[in-house]
C-alpha cells in the first residue's frame, strides 16, 4: 500500500563516476557522518562496502542495518521496485543514496527522483584528479567519462593530494569548461566531503549571527574522533525569520549568488502564497522552489542555510539581502 500522500518526499542522490575515482570511499564517509539522518544506501556491488563493524546493528540477507538508523542494500534487477519498497516502508528513509556502477550513466538514474514519493536531489560525480583527463581523452573510455561528468550537479574532484597545485588548477579549469557553469566543483582527498555538501544542507533550527561558519556536518553533533579541521574548505550561513519573503526577489538573488556557493536549502514563507510553505533546493547553479503543504497550525517561518567554498559566503551581504526581501512593499 502506497502512503506517499502525507509524507515528506524522499530525497534521491546518485553518486557516480568512473571506476577507481573514490565513490565507495565517499559513501563510507557519508555513512559514518550521517548523524541522525535516516539514509538508505543502494549499492551495485554490495560486497565492496566495508562498513565499520562498530556501526553495524544487524545483518539480514542482503540488508545491513546500522546503529544510526541507516540501512544498506544491494541493487537487484528491479531497481524501481526497490525504490518503491523503501518509499512504502512503515519507517521510510528521509534520503536514498545510490552508488552507481563505474560504467553507469548517473544522469539517467537520478531522474528516478521524479517518481511519486521522491524528490530529485543531485547527481554527485567523483573524479580522480590524477587520471580523469587521461580517461576522458581515451577513445574507449572517453565518451562515458565525459557523459558522467556532464551529468553532475556536484563534482567531487578527489585524490587532489596526488597532483601538484598547478596540475590541480588545470584539471579544475578543464572540468569547469566540460561541465559548464551550472555544476559545483569541490576539491578534496580521501572522499572528505561534509554530509551537508554531498547530500544537501538542512534548514537551521535557530537564527545564528551573519558570520560564515566552518561547515562540518551537523553542528554540535560530532562523532568521536571527527574534527572540524577536516572540513575547513567550506563555510556556512543560515537565517530564520517570520516575515514573508518576496519570491520574485529570492529568484533574482539566487541567480546572483557567486560561483563558490555549493548548496542551499530552505523552508520558505513567501509573500506571493502565504498559506503554503515552499521548499528551496540549490546545488551549484541549479535550483528549484516547489510548493509544499499548507502551514496549517504551524506558524509560518522561513529558514535558509547556504554552504560554499571559502570566501564565497558573505554573511553580511546575505543577511542584508533577506532583510530587503522581507521588507514591506513600498517601505
Amino acid at each position: 500500500m502506497t502512503r506517499t500522500g502525507a509524507r515528506e518526499p524522499i530525497a534521491l542522490t546518485v553518486i557516480g563516476g568512473f571506476l577507481g575515482a573514490g565513490k565507495t570511499t565517499l559513501l563510507n564517509r557519508l555513512l559514518r557522518d550521517a548523524g541522525d539522518r535516516r539514509l538508505a544506501v543502494l549499492v551495485n556491488d554490495f560486497g565492496a562496502i566495508n562498513i565499520d563493524a562498530r556501526l553495524v546493528q544487524s545483518r539480514e540477507g542482503d540488508m545491513i542495518s546500522l546503529k544510526n538508523g541507516c540501512i544498506c542494500c544491494g541493487i537487484s534487477g528491479d531497481f524501481i521496485g526497490e525504490l518503491a519498497l523503501l518509499r512504502d516502508r512503515d519507517d521510510p528513509p528521509e534520503h536514498v543514496v545510490v552508488e552507481a556502477s563505474g560504467v553507469a550513466d548517473p544522469g539517467a538514474i537520478v531522474g528516478l527522483g521524479d517518481m511519486p514519493g521522491y524528490r530529485r536531489d543531485a547527481a554527485v560525480i567523483v573524479a580522480d584528479a590524477e587520471t580523469v583527463r587521461a580517461r576522458a581523452a581515451d577513445e574507449t573510455t572517453g565518451p562515458l567519462v565525459k557523459r558522467q561528468l556532464r551529468a553532475g550537479d556536484l563534482i567531487v574532484l578527489n585524490k587532489s593530494d596526488l597532483v601538484s597545485d598547478e596540475q590541480l588548477a588545470q584539471v579544475h579549469a578543464w572540468l569547469r569548461e566540460l561541465a559548464g557553469p551550472s555544476t559545483a566543483i569541490v576539491q578534496t582527498s580521501f572522499g572528505t566531503v561534509p554530509v551537508d555538501v554531498a547530500l544537501g544542507a538542512r534548514p537551521p533550527v535557530k537564527p545564528p549571527d551573519d558570520r560564515p561558519q566552518q561547515a562540518c556536518g551537523d553542528a554540535d553533533q560530532d562523532d568521536a574522533g571527527h574534527e572540524h579541521a577536516e572540513h575547513r574548505d567550506f563555510e556556512t550561513w543560515s537565517w530564520s525569520g517570520d516575515a514573508p519573503l518576496s519570491g520574485a526577489g529570492l529568484v533574482a538573488a539566487l541567480k546572483a549568488l557567486p560561483d563558490g556557493i555549493v548548496r542551499a536549502k530552505g523552508l520558505l514563507h513567501l509573500r506571493e502564497d502565504p498559506q503554503r510553505r515552499y521548499i528551496l533546493q540549490l546545488v551549484g547553479r541549479r535550483y528549484s522552489i516547489e510548493a509544499d503543504r499548507a502551514w496549517g497550525e504551524v506558524p509560518p517561518q522561513s529558514q535558509l542555510v547556504v554552504i560554499g567554498l571559502p570566501g564565497s559566503v558573505d554573511g553580511a551581504a546575505l543577511t542584508s539581502t533577506v532583510q530587503r526581501l522581507t521588507a514591506a512593499p513600498g517601505a
